[in-house]
């Protein structure tokens, strides 16, 4: 079975960057590319986690996360360069699992994905 990751972040640079590590890692990777789509393109996917960053064109990643967990328990892990406590407290308690903060190593990253 391959293991699929959706990616919601717009830097495009870090997007690639973290699109193109984890599938020489043998995951199967997507990136967002309508920012006003993160649902229809999440169903479409349908992956096993999902790296999301808080801000982000038209709804932040607090809105795409409470809209996920609706309907799904796949893994979020946030992926932000907001790392005061306060945006951490609000990621999990909006359904994150995770939170990671930006600059990030992407070993660290491939770490936390594996422990899911």
């Amino acid at each position: 079975m391959v293991y699929k990751i959706f990616i919601v972040e717009d830097d495009k640079v870090i997007s690639q960057k973290m699109a193109e590590f984890l599938s020489s890692w043998n995951y199967q990777v997507r990136q967002v590319h309508d920012f006003s789509k993160v649902m229809e393109e999440f169903i479409a996917f349908d992956p096993d986690l999902i790296l999301m960053d808080i801000t982000l064109p038209h709804l932040n990643g607090y809105h795409w996360t409470l809209e996920i967990r609706k309907f799904s328990k796949v893994p979020i892990l946030f992926v932000s360069s907001a790392n005061d406590d306060m945006n951490i407290v609000m990621a999990i308690s909006q359904g994150a699992d995770d939170y990671i903060t930006k600059p990030f190593d992407l070993q660290v990253l491939a770490a936390k994905i594996q422990a899911y």
